[in-house]
Formats: C-alpha cells, structure tokens, sequence
C-alpha cells in the first residue's frame, strides 16, 4: 500500500508571483525582438499583454526577446528608442469592443519590413493570455516554425481546496488563466475525452465508490461511466476517443482494463497481486503502466490478451508517473543525489525503438509529465525548494521553460 499512497500523494505547491518564464536551456544566435505597446490608452491590462507575449515568443524560441517594455506609434516603421538593436519588432495595439471584449491589430516588422500583420477579435478580455498564445502560433507558423499546436490548448488540473474538498480547474499553459468546472466535492485525476477538449474524464471520491464520470464543458451535463472499490481512475483515452485505460480495483487490488464505450465492455489487462496502475497506451498497440513487481514502482508494458510482461526502465527508482506518445515514454525517477547534486527526481525520455534515454531535468523534484496531444512538447510540474512552477519542455529543440505556480495543492494535471 505504500506505493499506492504515493501515487495519490499531493504535491504542495506555493503561492508565486504573476507566471513569468524562465529559460532553462537556451540556444546562442537567435534574432533580437523587441515587444511595443501601440495601444491608445496604456494601462495595465495593456502592459501586462507585453508580458505575455514575451513569455509566448520565448517559448517560440525563434528569437531572443527583450523583454524591456515601450511604446510606439502601431504605424512607425522604427523602433522605440530602448529597441533600437532589435531586428524584429512586435507591435500590438488593444482596443476594448464595448461588449467585454478586446480587438487586438498586431504586426510584426523585420528592420522596419512588415512581416506579419493581423487583427484579432477576443469575445472575453479575462481570456487574453489565450490571445496571445495564438498571436504566438500564428507567427510561428508564418515563419516556418515547428509546429506548436499544444500552445492554444487548455489544461486540466486539480487542486486541494481543504482536506475534503477539491476542485478542477481548465487553465492555459502557463497557469495565467484559471477556470473552475468542477467544486463542491472530491475530484481527482481529470482527462481530456477528445482533441477537441469538449468533455473530460475525472473521478468522484465523494460517491458511495470512487466513480468516473465524463462531462460536457460546454453544458455541464455528466454521465456516469463506471465505480469500483478502492480505486477508479482514467489514466489514458485512445487517439480516436472510443476506449479508455482504467485503472479499478474490484477485487481489492488496482489494475489495468481496457473500456469500450461503444459497448461498454471492459477487458482485464493486467492480473497481478500487487498494484498496476496509469496505464498508457503506446503506438505499437502495447500498452505501458507502473507497477511494484519489483518490490518498488517501475514501468513495465503488455500486449492486450498476452500474458507477457516486458520491463521497459531500468534507471533509476521510484518510477511512478509516465506520460507515451506513440514509442515514446517520459517518466520520473528516483536518482542517487551524489550522482545529480542532491536532486530527489528527474524526468527522463526513452525511445522504445532504440533504448536510448535522455535526462530532461536537472534539479528540483519533477513529477506528472504530460506528452501534448502532438508529441512536441512535456508538460510537468516541478518542485525545488519552497518554489514550485509549472513546467514545458521542447525537447526537440534542447529547451525548456517554468512558469512559478500560484494555485496551492496540485493533485493532477492533462492537456
């Protein structure tokens, strides 16, 4: 039970300051850009849009952004004085639309060049940071970029309001926005049901059993999908949405069935006495998990329908959170603090085709690694010391941003 209690553990997370993005990794000989304010009237909402697309073209990683603020003309084709050895020059200009909305006219010029010009109309002004992470894929994608189609998408966590309450929260990557969906009970372990991120998986705790329920985003309708003792949780759903990898303890001990929601059938996939647990599914049609079989957690994988167990980690200890895309798997490890500088846990990523793995993190306690719905990206957590950030790394391209946390105790999170 030890294990068990550790993948349900709560991670404590500190109040921070206003998400700001740190560079962890950084590549030499990006172009200068330089962010300005052409706004009529600058104030702080319009200031603070400054910050986030900083953040956002930062994580872009096309450039090396000055993130000093100024303002100038929207027409001008040179920069403000404090820019003045910036090649690139990003200008927004924010209107209200008189509703509760923002029109927002950004252009991007290349030594005084036009670029990129657009406008942009948000319906909900409390919704800019999603603004401006589209005003970031958008430039993106018309400078050839690697795609970033994770940059717009929601998250889902859920954090401890008290000891017997939680709630979950739809948010953007950087935590900036927060929307509470779910309160008024005990929820864990939320997940998307689809790419489109119009419903969501999570389990109930305050129900006579633990219980997976699905729900509308957009109506707020449920529907039940199954309860077991124990434990009841959806730990991956399929590419095309129609099955789930669950992890339910009916005879006392948590394992892993596959659930077809066409009929509803589930299928036993793992049948160990110890515990098996978040379940995952890979681009071979095996299906990874964790597992204590081995007197601690580690990752192992299985065909549905064979009885043969395959152990897929062999670095480290503790391995108890993973995350696949197709042959790919990132998981936590327990590493020695001589070796790593008294790190407790890293994330790591191992190609399944060719057994190499590559350490993602260097310090800090990281912990729930989420692959994008793409496999460009890592979404994690990390702890080190009092401070606590939610984190994304690009592994593609070597590099990796934290944004600090502000929103208490976080018991999971999916995008």
């Amino acid at each position: 039970m030890k294990f068990f209690l550790l993948v349900l553990t709560m991670i404590h997370l500190s109040w921070g300051a206003d998400a700001t993005l740190e560079v962890v990794k950084t590549v030499e000989g990006l172009a200068p850009l330089a962010i300005e304010d052409a706004s009529p009237q600058s104030n702080e909402v319009s200031q603070r849009f400054a910050q986030m697309l900083a953040a956002d073209m930062n994580v872009v990683s096309l450039f090396s952004v000055d993130e000093s603020y100024a303002l100038n003309s929207f027409d001008s084709i040179s920069p403000a004085p404090n820019h003045k050895n910036a090649q690139y020059i990003l200008r927004y200009r924010l209107n209200s639309d008189g509703a509760g909305g923002i029109k927002a006219d950004i252009k991007l010029l290349q030594n005084g060049r036009e670029l990129f010009l657009k406008n942009y109309v948000l319906k909900q002004s409390e919704m800019a940071v999603f603004l401006s992470h589209t005003i970031a894929y958008d430039i993106n994608a018309k400078l050839g970029g690697t795609p970033i189609d994770w940059i717009k998408r929601k998250v889902l966590f859920v954090r401890l309001t008290s000891p017997k309450h939680s709630e979950i929260v739809a948010a953007d990557y950087t935590l900036s926005y927060q929307r509470v969906i779910v309160t008024g009970g005990m929820y864990g372990f939320a997940k998307w049901a689809n790419r489109e991120q119009t419903d969501l998986y999570y389990t109930s705790l305050s129900d006579f059993k633990p219980t997976i329920y699905k729900m509308n985003l957009l109506s707020g309708k449920k529907e039940k999908i199954i309860s077991s003792d124990g434990m009841a949780v959806c730990s991956d759903v399929s590419e095309d949405s129609k099955r789930l990898l669950l992890t339910i303890a009916p005879n006392g001990q948590p394992d892993i069935y596959l659930y077809d929601l066409m009929s509803g059938g589930k299928t036993r996939i793992t049948d160990y006495s110890g515990i098996d647990v978040n379940g995952q599914f890979m681009g071979d049609g095996s299906i990874a998990f964790v597992s204590n079989r081995l007197g601690y957690p580690n990752v192992f994988s299985m065909q549905p329908g064979s009885s043969a167990v395959s152990q897929l980690v062999y670095q480290g200890k503790s391995n108890s959170s993973l995350s696949a895309y197709k042959n790919f798997l990132v998981y936590k490890a327990r590493e020695n603090s001589a070796t790593y500088s008294g790190n407790t846990f890293n994330l790591h990523l191992l190609s399944i085709n060719s057994g190499n793995i590559r350490r993602l993190t260097a310090s800090g306690e990281n912990d729930f690694p989420r692959f994008s719905p793409d496999g460009e990206a890592i979404l994690y957590i990390k702890q080190e010391g009092a401070r606590s950030s939610v984190g994304v790394i690009r592994f593609g391209l070597n590099k990796s941003f934290i944004f600090p946390l502000k929103i208490g105790r976080i018991q999971s999170i999916d995008w």
